[in-house]
């Protein structure tokens, strides 16, 4: 069984994955799915998430609650990394933040996830 080693981050450029708000099966399958397609990638998932899976991505950074500041905090960071795209699977969570990014990335939206 090989080792994950994550592959250096691609600056700007590279795909965020937004998985807060997935089931961990179906996060793991998006992972799967775009992780050979990307030349890095990062993954925004909850502090559950984390908790719960080994991800396999080349960046993962965690969403928490963190009021106002927290989510300043967040758009800032995607708008600085300047991210080739953004795959948004599900907007039960953070469903309007890419109206808040600038500059704006291509950003592939779905429609909600069935309850």
């Amino acid at each position: 069984m090989s080792q994950f080693v994550p592959r250096p981050i691609v600056e700007p450029g590279g795909l965020l994955l937004i998985g807060v708000g997935l089931s961990d099966a179906l996060l793991l399958e998006t992972l799967a799915a775009l992780y050979d397609t990307s030349s890095s990638l990062t993954v925004l998932v909850s502090r559950g998430q984390q908790a719960r899976l080994t991800l396999q991505a080349d960046e993962v950074w965690v969403y928490g609650a963190l009021g106002l500041r927290g989510a300043m905090a967040l758009v800032r960071r995607i708008s600085w990394r300047h991210f080739e795209a953004v795959h948004q699977p599900s907007r039960d969570a953070l469903g309007g933040l890419r109206f808040f990014v600038w500059p704006r990335p291509i950003w592939l939206l779905q429609g909600k996830t069935p309850s």
